[in-house]
C-alpha cells in the first residue's frame, strides 16, 4: 500500500483466505493533497464528479464507521475511525480494541492480535480506499490516461496510477482506475500489492492482481464517498470469486483538525491491561 507512507502487511494464510487470496497494498499518502491538478483528464473529471478537489482539501478531519470489514484473521468486524487529513494520522476503535497510527509508529491495544492484521496496514488501508479518488491527487502520484474500455457492457475511462521511486513505502504499487465514462464516478480499481511483508521474495511480475469495486456511493458534506465496497480477485480482465463486501456509514468531514494527542499509544494505555 503505497501510503506515501504506507505499506501492506504481513498476512497469514488465514488472512489471505478471508480476503480473496491477497490483500490491498496501495500506497497511502501521509501528507495533504497537492493543490495542483493531476495530469490525467479522466481523473480530473472524476475528482469533480466526487465533489471536487477544492472541497476535499478544505477539510482537516474525517470520521466514519465501517461494518463487516473483511480483512484479517478476526474478520469480519466493525469499527469507527478518525483521520487527521493533514497529517494522515489515524485512530480506530472497535469492540475489543483501540488502534492508531502517528508520525512515529502504528499500534494496537490491548495487543496486535486484537486486530488480526499489522496495525500500519489496518490503520492506513481502509482509509485509503474510502478516500478514493481524492488520494490519487496526493503529491508525487503519477496519473496517466489509458483510453476507454468496455467492461460488463459499459464504457470506462482507464487511468494508470503509479509512484516515483522513494515515494511511500511501496512505490512499485500500481493501480488501474475504471471511471464510468458517463457519470465520471470511480467504479473499480485493478491493482497489485507489492509489499515484501506480504509477498516475501515473490517477483513483482508474478504477483496476482486484485480488484475493488465501489458498489454504492453516498453524499457526505459535499463529497461523494463509498458506502459499499467489494474485494475480488482479478485475472484475464475479469473479476474472480464471489467477493468480500463491507460497508461505510456515518461519514462526517470537518474543517477542524482532531486533537493530536489521541493518536498516541500512551493516550489509551489503560486498555493494554
Amino acid at each position: 500500500m503505497n501510503n506515501l507512507n504506507r505499506n501492506t502487511l504481513v498476512l497469514t494464510a488465514l488472512i489471505q483466505t478471508v480476503l480473496w487470496g491477497g490483500t490491498p497494498a496501495p500506497a497511502l499518502a501521509d501528507q495533504a493533497s497537492d493543490p495542483g491538478a493531476p495530469k490525467s483528464q479522466a481523473l480530473n473529471e472524476a475528482l469533480k464528479a466526487h465533489g471536487g478537489i477544492t472541497t476535499w482539501q478544505s477539510y482537516a478531519q474525517l470520521n466514519y464507521a465501517t461494518r463487516d470489514f473483511p480483512l484479517g484473521a478476526n474478520a469480519p468486524f466493525n469499527f469507527t475511525q478518525t483521520t487527521d487529513l493533514r497529517s494522515r494520522k489515524h485512530l480506530t476503535r472497535g469492540k475489543d480494541f483501540t488502534s492508531g497510527k502517528n508520525e512515529h509508529d502504528a499500534w494496537a491495544l490491548p495487543n496486535t492480535d486484537a486486530l488480526g492484521l499489522p496495525p500500519s496496514f489496518f490503520e492506513s488501508g481502509n482509509f485509503y480506499f474510502i478516500a478514493m479518488p481524492f488520494v490519487f491527487a496526493d503529491p508525487g502520484v503519477i496519473s496517466r490516461d489509458l483510453g476507454t474500455k468496455t467492461f460488463q457492457d459499459r464504457q470506462y475511462d482507464l487511468v494508470a496510477i503509479s509512484y516515483p521511486a522513494g515515494i511511500g513505502d511501496t512505490p512499485e504499487d500500481d493501480y488501474i482506475l475504471y471511471i464510468d465514462a458517463q457519470t465520471h464516478r470511480l467504479y473499480m480499481i485493478d491493482f497489485v500489492p507489492t509489499s515484501a511483508e506480504v509477498n516475501g521474495n515473490t517477483p513483482i511480475e508474478e504477483l496476482p492482481r486484485k480488484a475493488l469495486v465501489f458498489d454504492q456511493w453516498q453524499q457526505a458534506d459535499g463529497l461523494l464517498v463509498p458506502s459499499k465496497l467489494t474485494f475480488y480477485g482479478w485475472a484475464d480482465g475479469q473479476l474472480q470469486g464471489d467477493g468480500n463486501t463491507y460497508f461505510i456509514h456515518d461519514v462526517a468531514f470537518s474543517e477542524t483538525r482532531p486533537d493530536a494527542t489521541q493518536f498516541t499509544r500512551t493516550a489509551h494505555a489503560d486498555q493494554s491491561n
